[in-house]
């Protein structure tokens, strides 16, 4: 390691000459200082949210500064019409019920410890509605910005202010400045003082969970330049997808609702009892694995696999990958267990390849996608999704043509899927990755199934049971291209964004930025997150340098999956030594994110190391601008000071002991720091989720060559 001692003994130096040069008296110093004195976090607290009640039916919604007015249900994006409203006590609060010209509904509104509720129960109808919301067209005051949860893979998620109308001139031309925004599995309401109001359901296996927010402007004066009055709602509830009622009645999961003065703790807070309800996999060893994907796409083959694997047996020290995984190149797609000739015997061979040196060999299946050149469209059409007129509905072009989608609900696809896992399985697979599992997320109402009786949650739900049945508990699942809410319980780790071609672009990296962002306060909660792939080779790569160290870095602070698809044998020492230095944790940990939510251009995530006591922090410019910020030590990690260095595998330089960073980055630039209470280096074996790496690989027998015969 290089400590550069010297450069360090200086740059105190250079810093007290500068004191010195620029003395004021105390009073001037705060004066200079100004009103931007850095606090510490607030804690973390519960707040006491509250119902009212009125006497036609309605109710409002109180917590803190945000409240939500006369509340209703509304069914299809209506209030109800009700012919008779009933009041009184439930055992947690208090009940409404509400009486239809064709069925009857009933809240519960809840005091729960910790948490409001709000449940209900449809009664003497034949059918759900397709949306239903127990808490509709309620009229949102107080809050300034919004967090939604994306559906699923991609997004879009974040924190977004509540936008205002402004005065415009249309001309000749109609113009709106309406606005909705649906949000799914959490939605949290913001006020200007940080009070949250978070919304879910804690269980996701019938139906689509969907909150929106949404606008009713009005125009004054002429050419409707104006703004007038607006209105801001916000409603939460399921899509039903007109599904029968099996005994005209149905009793849906309760949508809670928790009162936070944190935003990124108050998500986390709500997800915590979500993971519980639903028995989230989360205590996973931390995935650190190797895919044919990015750098082979389906050019790949049972030839270049072991030619991977053979790099592999060379290196030394190892690289301790738990994982090497087949993706998609093996077969054409829906016939999953007829190899093509890149593969001339089964994948059973592969598998062993991959095992027999201590590797989990990994497959790719998507379980829902059918190539019309394939045996299974063929065969059995009757196993397609159709539409009304039973023909099969086109669900996408992928590279290779036309495709469709799997009848997830019909008997002998559920048979088919059940045989093609089972049989991988037996193989010697054990860590499998879905893709495209939203292909099996298809609204019942207006497509011909083999079951209509069932939501499109409920019949993927299905499919995942018979998978992780097949599959076995202890082997490792990760989904990609799939909603999030029903897949909690079942899978291991989720890919979070689009995917991260070899090349910067808005839809790619800079998806991937913005969805780990917000979605790290379910990072080792639901599951883990995968951030998607990370690159380090210089051949067919048009990254450059910093790009590339900045996303590594950035997936390797966060504390989910982290995996490459770079052939080993194309990296130099150093790129080697790099990826060594992304090694993660066993166990799942977690980075903070202390700007979240805040004004901050750049993005920054902390991790804590045990041993020694001390802090990586990651500051990444992921905009396309030059910024410069400020970070204080306290806002980072709650000490006054720490001693602060410039952190690079292997080495790093002394910044002096600091109550302040100050930072330029370039654009897509970021700075990898080091934080501790003694003036001490990082160790140079330290990795970035801090593992001591010489004594991890000692531990597993892992320092020399282990080259299987």
């Amino acid at each position: 390691m290089t400590s550069n001692p010297l450069e360090r003994r200086s740059f105190l130096k250079m810093m007290a000459a500068g004191l010195g040069s620029t003395m004021l008296p105390f009073a001037s110093f705060q004066e200079a200082l100004g009103n931007d004195v850095p606090q510490a976090a607030p804690k973390f607290k519960l707040g006491r949210p509250e119902w009212i009640l009125h006497s036609d039916g309605t109710f409002d919604l109180i917590a803190g500064n945000i409240r939500l007015r006369n509340c209703r249900p509304t069914i299809d994006g209506q209030s109800i019409f009700v012919r008779n409203t009933f009041m009184g006590d439930s055992p947690k609060g208090k009940r409404i019920i509400y009486e239809l010209d064709r069925g009857f509904v009933m809240l519960d509104l809840k005091i729960n410890n910790g948490s409001l509720s709000i449940g209900a129960e449809l009664s003497s109808m034949s059918r759900a509605p397709f949306y239903f919301s127990p808490l509709g067209e309620g009229r949102l005051e107080g809050a300034d910005r919004f967090f939604k949860q994306g559906l699923g893979f991609g997004g879009q998620s974040g924190l977004f202010p509540i936008q205002k109308p402004s005065a415009q001139e249309w001309g000749n031309r109609l113009g709106e400045q309406a606005w909705s925004y649906d949000s799914h599995l959490t939605t949290a309401l913001l006020a200007d003082n940080n009070d949250t109001l978070v919304f879910g359901a804690y269980e996701h296996y019938d139906f689509i969970q969907k909150s929106t927010i949404y606008n009713r402007p009005h125009r004054k004066g002429l050419l409707d330049r104006h703004p007038d009055k607006e209105d801001i709602f916000f409603e939460t509830g399921f899509v039903m997808e007109n599904i029968p009622l099996k005994d005209d009645f149905i009793k849906l999961p309760d949508i809670y609702i928790i009162q936070g003065n944190l935003p990124f703790e108050t998500l986390q807070h709500i997800a915590w009892n979500i993971s519980e309800s639903m028995v989230a996999r989360k205590d996973t060893k931390t995935s650190f694995h190797w895919s044919s994907w990015y750098e082979h796409k389906q050019d790949f083959s049972f030839e270049k696999l072991k030619e991977q694997l053979q790099t592999l047996d060379k290196l030394s020290p190892k690289i301790p990958l738990q994982t090497i995984q087949i993706d998609d190149c093996y077969c054409v797609h829906g016939d999953w267990l007829d190899t093509n000739e890149k593969w001339p015997r089964s994948m059973e061979d592969a598998a062993r390849e991959i095992f027999q040196r201590g590797y989990r060999a990994g497959i790719w299946v998507a379980p829902f996608i059918v190539d019309e050149n394939s045996k299974l469209f063929r065969n059995h059409p009757n196993w397609l999704i159709n539409d009304l007129d039973g023909n099969p509905v086109p669900h996408g072009n992928l590279p290779e043509g036309p495709h469709y989608a799997l009848d997830g609900s019909h008997p002998e696809v559920q048979k088919y899927i059940a045989r093609v896992f089972r049989a991988f399985r037996k193989m010697g697979y054990t860590f499998f990755k879905t893709d495209f599992l939203d292909w099996g997320l298809r609204d019942s109402y207006n497509i011909k199934r083999y079951n209509r009786d069932k939501s499109s949650v409920q019949i993927l739900v299905e499919v995942l049971r018979i998978i992780r049945e097949e599959i076995g508990a202890g082997s490792y699942w990760l989904a990609s291209i799939s909603p999030f809410a029903p897949l909690i319980g079942f899978v291991d780790a989720m890919r979070i964004s689009n995917d991260v071609e070899s090349e910067w672009t808005n839809q790619g990296v800079g998806n991937m930025f913005s969805e780990t962002y917000a979605c790290q306060y379910f990072n080792n909660v639901y599951w883990q997150n995968d951030p998607d792939t990370i690159y380090l080779r210089q051949v067919n790569n048009k990254l450059s340098d910093v790009e590339q160290t900045t996303i590594a870095h950035w997936n390797g602070i966060l504390g989910g999956v982290v995996h490459t698809s770079d052939r080993f044998s194309t990296l130099t020492d150093e790129e080697l030594n790099h990826w060594r230095f992304l090694q993660p944790q066993d166990r799942p940990q977690s980075a903070s994110l202390p700007y979240w939510g805040q004004n901050k251009k750049c993005k920054v995530a902390v991790r804590r190391y045990k041993s020694p006591k001390a802090w990586g922090v990651l500051v990444v410019n992921d905009t396309d601008e030059t910024v410069n910020e400020d970070f204080y030590i306290l806002e980072l990690n709650g000490e006054k000071q720490c001693w602060v260095y410039e952190w690079k595998p292997e080495t790093s330089t002394g910044l002096g002991n600091l109550d302040k960073i100050t930072l330029s980055l370039k654009p897509h630039e970021s700075q990898l720091l080091y934080l501790t209470e003694n003036n001490n280096n990082p160790p140079s074996d330290l990795s970035i989720s801090g593992v001591q790496l010489e004594k991890y690989l000692r531990k597993h027998d892992l320092i020399g060559f282990n080259q299987p015969e």
